[in-house]
């Protein structure tokens, strides 16, 4: 019986042995859990709210607004598909697939959230009406990840049948 070490260090071999064949195999390897792909995805998150809220009340956007913005972006979409990554065999077997319908429109939802800049910086939508939108849309976002509803996804046995 193979352990993890032996196929961690098969698929990742270390340089010193000899036995790498590529310049990426030299770099060292980390290895992330579900819990640090949460606790980036939710700095993310803190970040992105944080910069609506100096974006959307302030006289004129900031280049640190913005910076702010697209920092908190990428470190929602880093943790997001870290997350999946991890638990993709999971989503298969209770799912049917490896991407379910629920995390697609998490995706939808971060897009909204990166065009929500434009509305910003434009000035289309500000004060109490930014409030609201920014909200709902993260509350929506927070009932997927809660709930993580089937929307007629079937698990993998249900359609073999």
């Amino acid at each position: 019986m193979k352990t993890l070490d032996h196929t961690l260090k098969k698929a990742h071999p270390c340089p010193a042995s000899g036995n790498f064949t590529s310049p990426s195999s030299t770099l060292p390897f980390i290895y992330m859990n579900y819990e640090t792909y949460r606790i980036i995805h939710f700095i993310g998150l803190f970040t992105l709210m944080f910069a609506f809220g100096s974006l959307f009340t302030g006289e004129k956007t900031t280049k640190a607004q913005a910076i702010g913005h697209g920092i908190g972006l990428i470190l929602i979409l880093l943790g997001g598909f870290g997350m999946q990554a991890k638990l993709k065999d999971a989503y298969t077997a209770v799912y049917g697939s490896s991407f379910p319908t629920w995390l697609i429109l998490k995706f939808v939802i971060w897009v909204i959230f990166g065009g929500c800049m434009v509305l910003a910086k434009r000035r289309v939508i500000k004060g109490a009406a930014a409030w609201v939108l920014i909200i709902a849309i993260g509350s929506a976002s927070a009932y997927l990840a809660l709930k993580k509803p089937a929307f007629g996804n079937k698990p993998a046995a249900a359609q073999a049948e």
